[in-house]
């Protein structure tokens, strides 16, 4: 008993100690060269090199969700790096990834809700300063001219304030203005091994929200954007490896609504059901698997975004284990020459 009493008290002593040195500017000089030369050198590290597909969650999260970003999903190989949508709170994680954001070739957006066009601005802006030799094109179906142009008009104090501040060599002003490419069905881009194809989803009502579908060297991988499932969804998916799909939970959406209705919350419970008839259910989803041969089927932009365990296994009720929920900064490699896909998890 008196040893115990002497370790409590020497742990206490030792604490205090420590606690009085950090208030010692000597001593907090010291820590803060320490840390910021570790980060220093952790921002120079660049991705791991890989000849593989490699696709990352930057954004998780529908507005129904709170903890995650909103959707976004960057697919890279080792020649290409373009980003899907990109909804706040993704730009952070862009960076907590560490992707090349220097080497950013393009932003594709599905569609042009708020949840997955909020940041358009801060990847230009990141990418920009991370030395991003061209200026960024934003791909998307018709539309897009109108978001682009209206970002770059928003933010054209932005742009003359950094050039100013920092400098022509350093934030060149022609590349911090984007562009735009409208697209339609089909073949949108090839370069090199790469392919990448648009389809039409189910979105109403918003008219057209598309998906794209990335092939390369023998692996691929669909992004839905939001929408239901239907034909071209069944099309798309034909021999793809991996499919990251908007997903929502019809038990857990239904008892939301009713609870704010029965608390008297009648214009959140109208919103909250309106979402159940534009996105893709998770029965919707898994029967989708049945009709296809689609190797793994990925939930994200989650509706809403489970917060414990138990809505987990009910988002998921019914699914083949090839089916998973994603969080933020998940990432997915598909080696070349395999059928394998490697889950990496934060």
């Amino acid at each position: 008993m008196k040893k115990a009493v002497i370790l409590l008290l020497s742990l206490v002593i030792i604490i205090g100690v420590g606690r009085a040195l950090l208030k010692l500017p000597a001593v907090q000089d010291t820590l803060l060269e320490r840390g910021t030369a570790l980060l220093a050198k952790r921002g120079t590290a660049p991705l791991s090199e890989s000849e593989n597909l490699r696709v990352y969650v930057c954004g998780s999260a529908s507005p129904l969700g709170m903890g995650q970003a909103q959707a976004c999903i960057a697919v890279i190989t080792p020649e290409h790096f373009y980003l899907i949508d990109s909804g706040a709170g993704s730009t952070d994680n862009i960076s907590r990834l560490g992707l090349p954001t220097s080497q950013l070739d393009g932003l594709l957006l599905t569609h042009f809700h708020s949840d997955h066009i909020a940041e358009i601005y801060e990847v230009n802006l990141n990418s920009w300063v991370q030395g991003r030799p061209q200026p960024l094109t934003i791909y998307g179906p018709q539309g897009v001219d109108e978001v682009v142009n209206g970002v770059n008009a928003s933010y054209r104090q932005d742009r003359i304030y950094r050039t100013g501040h920092h400098g022509a060599d350093l934030l060149p002003p022609a590349v911090g203005v984007l562009e735009h490419k409208t697209i339609s069905p089909g073949v949108i881009l090839e370069d090199g091994d790469l392919t990448i194809t648009a389809y039409v989803g189910e979105h109403p009502p918003i008219e057209p929200a598309v998906g794209y579908r990335f092939d390369y060297r023998g692996r691929s991988v669909v992004i839905s954007g939001d929408s239901n499932v239907n034909g071209n969804t069944l099309k798309i998916v034909d021999g793809a490896d991996l499919l990251l799909h908007d997903a929502l939970s019809l038990p857990t959406v239904s008892a939301l609504s009713k609870a704010m209705g029965a608390a008297g919350q009648s214009r959140q419970s109208k919103i909250v059901a309106d979402v159940m008839d534009y996105h893709a259910s998770a029965e919707s989803l898994i029967e989708l698997g049945e009709k296809s041969d689609v190797d793994m089927v990925a939930f994200y932009h989650l509706v809403p975004v489970p917060p414990t365990s138990l809505l987990k296994d009910v988002f998921l009720r019914g699914a083949p284990d090839n089916f998973l929920l994603t969080e933020d900064l998940m990432w997915f490699e598909l080696p070349i020459g395999s059928n394998d896909i490697v889950v990496n998890r934060p």
